[in-house]
């Protein structure tokens, strides 16, 4: 498995956070536990609110990451919010609270650029974790770090919100 493809991806699944403990051996399981997947130019590679079963490690390109408006606006106005444009170069994943759960996904993400992904299904992560569960608690591990994260940033997000909330019904 020593050829450049993989050499090329063992170094960009370095780079990503809930990769970063394992070993090149830990990786190159990851690596074959993975599939191809490539997405043209302007096409959507999941939507928000569709089911999701599996992660993207995004190889080459750069996508785009939307969020549904909760509010409906008169036509003419984007119903669709750019959350974050993301590149492969970055150690760039999405889609990994499919993982751990069964909800649908939270966002939609559309390739601004030709992409190369990996995709990462459910089951071939749960058979990981089995197969090597030193290794499937590394990725947990930091998994849970990442999702904790987002977490405190969306508390600090909602108390910006609310001040200036507040302060507008004030004026």
């Amino acid at each position: 498995m020593n050829n450049s493809k993989t050499m090329i991806d063992l170094r960009l699944l370095k780079k990503i956070f809930i990769l970063q403990d394992l070993s090149d051996n830990e990786l190159e399981q990851v690596l074959a536990a993975t599939r191809p997947h490539s997405v043209p130019a302007q096409n959507i590679v999941m939507t928000e609110g569709e089911p999701g079963e599996v992660m993207y490690i995004m190889c080459e390109g750069e996508v785009e990451i939307t969020k549904r408006l909760v509010l409906q606006f008169d036509d003419g106005v984007p119903r669709d919010k750019v959350m974050i444009r993301l590149k492969a170069d970055d150690g760039v994943i999405f889609g990994e609270m499919a993982l751990i759960d069964n909800d649908v996904r939270s966002a939609t993400v559309t390739a601004l650029t030709d992409c190369r992904l990996l995709e990462l299904g459910k089951d071939r992560f749960y058979e990981l974790v089995h197969q090597n569960p030193k290794m499937g608690i590394k990725i947990l591990w930091r998994l849970s770090q990442m999702l904790s994260q987002r977490l405190r940033q969306t508390g600090n997000e909602v108390v910006k919100l609310t001040t200036a909330l507040a302060i507008a019904l004030e004026a």
